[in-house]
């Protein structure tokens, strides 16, 4: 048992090196950052970290402290001549075997201390996980699902078994170049043929529907008070000149929304890299600070599942390096042009002049994170400003307007008056969706526009 509960505790004692070595450069990445710049960036992050490394250090002393009796009681013998044989290891009544859960989900970790570091070591354990925790809590970038590289879903292989033929007909003339482009930057599943067939087929589905939908309206009203449907009251084929138009337009738009989906989901996934690279760069620089290899820098990163957005474009240049054969400063120079963030682009540009020309890895990342930062303080201000003024539209437009209208619609009851051939009731309706659709579209803006952290 002395073996297994020395090695339990050298595993201990590993992790918290670890956790050691994290927040301690996190810890003097924020004190050169305030040095450099003369301003203060974050008082109470500071002083959890700071407690986070006593309590830590306390406990790594005192389970290092145990070691000595642990070594002392193992024994690898056995005495010869009786039938009696002497224990492989002797009870030492001086140490006591603890168990704890450090986090959540993670499972519990055996160690064995002396018997008088028992209370301090729970003290500092639970001043340890406080930190850690409140850090995690309020300094800590969200974890969220990571994306991954995908394969193409039923919906994609129907398109291509219907559409392929003529995506490739537009593929070859060469007219979907900034459709590849996007699709690539999004690392999207589908390549450019099979995108083009999906959109076709959504047009097919789209052109059915439209013609549904026309053949109702050739015979039906459509209205907003009940009953919704009643009789046209016109000829078919004068209704058919009225509407025959949205069999053209609805599949039209339909098109037009999936083609220019890449292409502005290109521009929402470089914003929100754009928002993860600050803390990024603070990593890299608080890994590269220990003197390891570039590209094992980014292998550590790579397996964090903190930075949604910004991780597939680091597994994308290792991809480059372990499987494609380039070194890492091509990899980093053609990973550049192929990320949809510039922000991210210019960061491995950066990198790579520093690693080709000899340069100061360390101070190139320090620069870049502290530019990064100020970037980032500058965007949650402007945020912070666009909210308030948006606000105030909001409280015009959605509450006190509705309000006007529905003390007018209340004196209007009273009379048999209409507005543009409405009744009350169907007013009243059209400003309760209107009302409901407004405050959507508030959510979808804010929505869009809040950092993530």
């Amino acid at each position: 048992m002395s073996f297994e509960a020395l090695i339990n505790n050298i595993e201990n004692e590993k992790e918290m090196i670890r956790e050691l070595y994290v927040f301690s450069n996190h810890f003097n990445m924020i004190n050169n950052l305030e040095s450099n710049r003369n301003i203060i960036i974050e008082n109470e992050e500071k002083k959890l970290l700071k407690d986070a490394l006593d309590s830590l250090i306390v406990q790594l002393k005192i389970i290092n402290d145990s070691i000595p009796a642990l070594v002392e009681n193992i024994g690898f013998f056995k005495e010869l001549g009786y039938k009696y044989e002497r224990p492989l290891a002797k009870e030492n009544k001086d140490l006591i075997v603890m168990k704890y859960e450090p986090e959540k989900g993670k499972g519990k970790v055996s160690i064995t201390i002396n018997k008088a570091d028992r209370d301090v070591f729970l003290q500092n354990l639970s001043k340890s996980n406080l930190s850690i925790n409140r850090l995690k809590k309020k300094y800590s970038i969200e974890k969220a699902p990571v994306t991954e590289f995908g394969r193409a879903n039923q919906y994609a292989r129907f398109a291509n078994k219907y559409f392929r033929n003529l995506s490739d007909k537009f593929v070859q003339k060469g007219h979907l170049r900034s459709l590849d482009y996007d699709l690539r930057k999004i690392n999207s599943p589908y390549v450019v043929r099979t995108y083009l067939s999906m959109i076709f087929l959504s047009m097919s589905i789209a052109a059915i529907f439209a013609f549904l939908l026309l053949i109702v309206l050739i015979f039906f009203k459509i209205g907003i008070d009940f009953p919704f449907f009643t009789s046209a009251g016109e000829s078919a084929f004068l209704r058919f000149v009225k509407f025959f138009w949205i069999i053209f337009v609805i599949p039209l738009i339909t098109g037009v929304i999936i083609y220019m989906y890449p292409g502005s989901e290109r521009k929402n996934i470089g914003n929100r890299i754009n928002q993860e690279l600050p803390f990024v760069t603070i990593h890299i620089s608080a890994i590269a600070t220990s003197g390891i290899e570039p590209l094992t820098v980014f292998k550590i990163i790579s397996k964090s599942d903190e930075y949604k957005y910004t991780r597939p474009e680091i597994i994308k240049l290792l991809n480059l390096v372990n499987f494609h054969g380039y070194d890492l400063v091509t990899a980093l120079k053609k990973s550049s042009k192929i990320t949809p963030s510039l922000k991210l682009a210019a960061l491995f540009d950066g990198f790579a002049v520093a690693i080709s020309s000899g340069g100061d890895l360390n101070q190139f990342l320090e620069k870049r994170a502290e530019s990064l930062l100020f970037d980032y303080k500058l965007e949650r201000e402007k945020y912070t400003k666009t909210s308030e003024t948006f606000l105030d539209i909001y409280i015009s437009i959605a509450i006190a307007a509705p309000m006007i209208m529905l003390i007018l619609f209340v004196i209007l009851a009273t009379t048999s008056i209409s507005i543009m051939g409405l009744s009350i009731n169907a007013l009243t309706i059209l400003m309760l969706l209107g009302v409901v659709l407004l405050n959507l579209g508030f959510l979808v803006f804010l929505k869009l526009k809040q950092p993530l952290f």
